[in-house]
Protein backbone atom coordinates (compact mmCIF):
# COMPACT_ATOMS: atom_id res chain seq x y z
CA UNK A 1 0.00 0.00 0.00
CA UNK A 2 1.57 3.37 -0.96
CA UNK A 3 2.79 5.81 1.81
CA UNK A 4 0.16 8.61 2.11
CA UNK A 5 1.04 12.10 1.12
CA UNK A 6 2.88 13.70 4.08
CA UNK A 7 1.14 17.21 3.17
CA UNK A 8 -2.07 15.29 2.90
CA UNK A 9 -1.65 14.09 5.96
CA UNK A 10 -0.48 17.32 7.81
CA UNK A 11 -3.72 19.66 6.33
CA UNK A 12 -5.73 16.04 7.79
CA UNK A 13 -3.58 17.00 11.11
CA UNK A 14 -3.76 20.11 11.17
CA UNK A 15 -7.73 20.05 10.42
CA UNK A 16 -8.29 18.24 13.11
CA UNK A 17 -5.90 19.68 15.82
CA UNK A 18 -7.66 23.61 14.67
CA UNK A 19 -11.29 21.98 15.36
CA UNK A 20 -10.20 20.88 18.60
CA UNK A 21 -8.39 23.45 20.00
CA UNK A 22 -8.77 26.59 18.22
CA UNK A 23 -6.39 28.02 15.84
CA UNK A 24 -4.37 30.16 18.32
CA UNK A 25 -4.33 27.00 20.64
CA UNK A 26 -2.70 25.15 18.34
CA UNK A 27 0.84 24.32 18.20
CA UNK A 28 2.73 23.33 15.13
CA UNK A 29 3.80 20.33 17.66
CA UNK A 30 0.17 19.59 18.21
CA UNK A 31 -0.26 19.49 14.24
CA UNK A 32 2.66 17.23 14.02
CA UNK A 33 1.78 14.79 16.63
CA UNK A 34 -2.14 14.81 15.21
CA UNK A 35 -0.48 13.96 11.39
CA UNK A 36 1.81 11.45 13.10
CA UNK A 37 4.79 13.39 11.47
CA UNK A 38 8.02 14.87 13.08
CA UNK A 39 7.86 18.33 13.91
CA UNK A 40 9.95 19.88 11.02
CA UNK A 41 7.86 18.40 8.57
CA UNK A 42 5.41 21.44 8.86
CA UNK A 43 7.81 23.55 7.72
CA UNK A 44 8.95 21.57 5.00
CA UNK A 45 5.53 21.52 3.49
CA UNK A 46 3.96 24.99 4.64
CA UNK A 47 5.94 28.65 5.53
CA UNK A 48 3.44 28.64 8.54
CA UNK A 49 1.25 27.21 10.86
CA UNK A 50 -1.08 30.21 9.37
CA UNK A 51 -0.55 29.14 5.38
CA UNK A 52 -1.73 25.10 6.69
CA UNK A 53 -4.72 26.35 8.26
CA UNK A 54 -5.37 28.21 5.14
CA UNK A 55 -5.31 24.87 3.44
CA UNK A 56 -7.66 23.59 5.65
CA UNK A 57 -10.17 25.69 5.49
CA UNK A 58 -9.88 26.19 1.75
CA UNK A 59 -10.16 22.25 1.74
CA UNK A 60 -13.37 22.54 4.33
CA UNK A 61 -14.71 25.05 2.12
CA UNK A 62 -14.74 23.31 -1.09
CA UNK A 63 -16.51 20.41 0.30
CA UNK A 64 -19.19 22.77 0.42
CA UNK A 65 -20.19 22.01 -3.57
CA UNK A 66 -21.45 25.65 -4.00
CA UNK A 67 -21.62 25.08 -7.92
CA UNK A 68 -24.03 22.07 -7.01
CA UNK A 69 -25.62 23.86 -5.22
CA UNK A 70 -26.00 26.94 -7.74
CA UNK A 71 -26.46 24.45 -10.84
CA UNK A 72 -27.80 20.99 -9.66
CA UNK A 73 -30.91 18.76 -10.79
CA UNK A 74 -34.29 19.59 -9.32
CA UNK A 75 -36.31 22.53 -8.37
CA UNK A 76 -34.46 25.32 -6.28
CA UNK A 77 -36.26 24.76 -2.97
CA UNK A 78 -35.88 20.81 -2.80
CA UNK A 79 -32.09 21.49 -3.84
CA UNK A 80 -31.53 24.13 -0.99
CA UNK A 81 -32.53 21.74 1.62
CA UNK A 82 -31.01 18.89 0.11
CA UNK A 83 -27.67 21.06 0.32
CA UNK A 84 -28.50 21.96 3.81
CA UNK A 85 -29.29 18.37 4.94
CA UNK A 86 -26.09 17.21 3.50
CA UNK A 87 -24.30 20.27 5.71
CA UNK A 88 -25.56 19.40 8.42
CA UNK A 89 -25.16 15.17 8.25
CA UNK A 90 -21.55 16.16 7.85
CA UNK A 91 -21.41 18.04 10.57
CA UNK A 92 -23.10 15.79 12.96
CA UNK A 93 -20.98 12.83 11.27
CA UNK A 94 -17.52 14.79 12.23
CA UNK A 95 -19.27 15.53 15.58
CA UNK A 96 -21.31 18.73 16.26
CA UNK A 97 -19.39 19.49 19.45
CA UNK A 98 -16.51 20.18 16.70
CA UNK A 99 -18.68 23.12 14.85
CA UNK A 100 -17.98 24.31 11.21
CA UNK A 101 -14.67 25.25 10.68
CA UNK A 102 -15.65 28.39 8.85
CA UNK A 103 -17.62 29.43 11.27
CA UNK A 104 -15.21 28.58 14.43
CA UNK A 105 -12.63 30.41 12.58
CA UNK A 106 -14.69 33.46 11.82
CA UNK A 107 -15.26 33.69 15.11
CA UNK A 108 -11.65 33.05 16.79
CA UNK A 109 -9.68 35.26 14.06
CA UNK A 110 -12.25 38.69 13.87
CA UNK A 111 -10.44 40.97 15.90
CA UNK A 112 -7.26 39.70 14.41
CA UNK A 113 -7.87 40.55 10.96
CA UNK A 114 -5.99 38.88 8.19
CA UNK A 115 -5.99 35.78 5.97
CA UNK A 116 -7.76 33.43 7.86
CA UNK A 117 -10.30 36.29 8.89
CA UNK A 118 -10.48 37.07 4.90
CA UNK A 119 -10.72 33.42 4.00
CA UNK A 120 -13.23 32.99 6.28
CA UNK A 121 -15.67 35.96 5.23
CA UNK A 122 -15.14 35.37 1.86
CA UNK A 123 -16.32 32.03 2.17
CA UNK A 124 -19.67 32.82 3.89
CA UNK A 125 -20.62 35.63 1.14
CA UNK A 126 -19.71 32.70 -1.37
CA UNK A 127 -22.29 30.65 0.21
CA UNK A 128 -24.55 33.61 1.10
CA UNK A 129 -24.55 34.68 -2.81
CA UNK A 130 -25.29 30.78 -3.94
CA UNK A 131 -28.37 30.86 -1.61
CA UNK A 132 -29.59 34.02 -3.33
CA UNK A 133 -29.21 32.53 -6.12
CA UNK A 134 -31.29 29.70 -5.76
CA UNK A 135 -34.04 31.69 -3.65
CA UNK A 136 -33.97 34.03 -7.43
CA UNK A 137 -34.85 30.90 -8.85
CA UNK A 138 -37.22 30.02 -6.53
CA UNK A 139 -39.05 33.04 -6.92
CA UNK A 140 -38.77 33.07 -10.81
CA UNK A 141 -40.40 29.20 -10.60
CA UNK A 142 -43.66 31.02 -8.15
CA UNK A 143 -42.26 28.71 -5.20
CA UNK A 144 -41.10 31.76 -2.99
CA UNK A 145 -42.89 35.06 -2.45
CA UNK A 146 -41.49 37.97 -5.21
CA UNK A 147 -41.21 40.55 -2.41
CA UNK A 148 -38.36 38.71 -0.38
CA UNK A 149 -34.83 40.15 -0.70
CA UNK A 150 -33.20 37.27 -2.03
CA UNK A 151 -29.49 38.48 -1.03
CA UNK A 152 -30.35 39.40 2.44
CA UNK A 153 -32.40 36.15 3.02
CA UNK A 154 -29.33 34.23 1.59
CA UNK A 155 -27.12 36.02 4.34
CA UNK A 156 -29.83 35.70 7.06
CA UNK A 157 -29.52 31.88 6.36
CA UNK A 158 -26.32 31.32 6.55
CA UNK A 159 -25.90 33.38 9.57
CA UNK A 160 -28.69 31.53 10.96
CA UNK A 161 -27.31 28.48 10.42
CA UNK A 162 -23.64 28.66 11.27
CA UNK A 163 -25.59 30.43 14.62
CA UNK A 164 -27.47 27.31 14.81
CA UNK A 165 -23.58 25.21 14.67
CA UNK A 166 -22.63 26.93 17.30
CA UNK A 167 -25.16 26.67 19.49
CA UNK A 168 -25.08 22.69 18.89
CA UNK A 169 -21.25 22.62 19.47
CA UNK A 170 -22.34 24.30 23.09
CA UNK A 171 -25.16 22.06 23.73
CA UNK A 172 -23.37 19.18 22.01
CA UNK A 173 -26.57 18.43 20.74
CA UNK A 174 -28.08 18.54 16.75
CA UNK A 175 -31.35 19.63 17.80
CA UNK A 176 -30.36 23.34 17.06
CA UNK A 177 -29.39 21.98 13.53
CA UNK A 178 -32.86 20.84 13.48
CA UNK A 179 -34.90 23.41 14.61
CA UNK A 180 -32.83 25.57 11.64
CA UNK A 181 -33.75 23.33 9.28
CA UNK A 182 -37.58 23.07 10.32
CA UNK A 183 -37.48 26.96 11.11
CA UNK A 184 -35.90 27.51 6.95
CA UNK A 185 -38.20 25.09 5.26
CA UNK A 186 -41.10 24.35 7.04
CA UNK A 187 -41.88 28.10 8.10
CA UNK A 188 -39.49 30.80 6.18
CA UNK A 189 -39.64 29.31 2.73
CA UNK A 190 -42.90 27.36 2.82
CA UNK A 191 -45.02 28.44 -0.25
Amino acid sequence: MPQRNLREQLVDGGSRAIYEKGFHATSVNDIATAADVPKGSVYNHFASKEALALEALRRYGASYDLEALRSGDGPPLPRLRAHMTGVIDRTVARGVELGCLIGNLSVEMAPHKGPLADEAEQMLDAWSAAVAQVLREAQAAGDLDPDLDAETAGAFLIDAYEGAVARAKLRRDRAPLDAFMTMTFDRLLSA
